[in-house]
């Protein structure tokens, strides 16, 4: 009973972990084609601060699935 229940609380961990870092990769995507379109018609400020926000949103999105996956695989295994 224990494995399985370990089982289920690293699935649980994975899609947490990803979930949040794909639906942050995916709010960066719309960022930074938002600043895209602002530079497009030359406002400069638009496209910075959305361009801001989207490398800002894609570094952490990045690092949720990095550090799920971290954690799974080096952290736990250590223990």
């Amino acid at each position: 009973m224990h494995r399985e229940a370990d089982g289920i609380m690293r699935t649980l961990a994975y899609v947490g972990g990803f979930g949040v870092g794909i639906l942050w990769i995916a709010m960066a995507a719309g960022a930074l084609v938002s600043a895209a379109r602002g530079f497009a018609y030359q406002r400069t400020d638009w496209g910075i601060g959305w361009g801001l926000v989207g490398v800002l949103l894609l570094g952490a999105g990045s690092i949720s699935i990095i550090g799920t996956w971290w954690h799974q695989h080096r952290v736990k295994s250590h223990r």
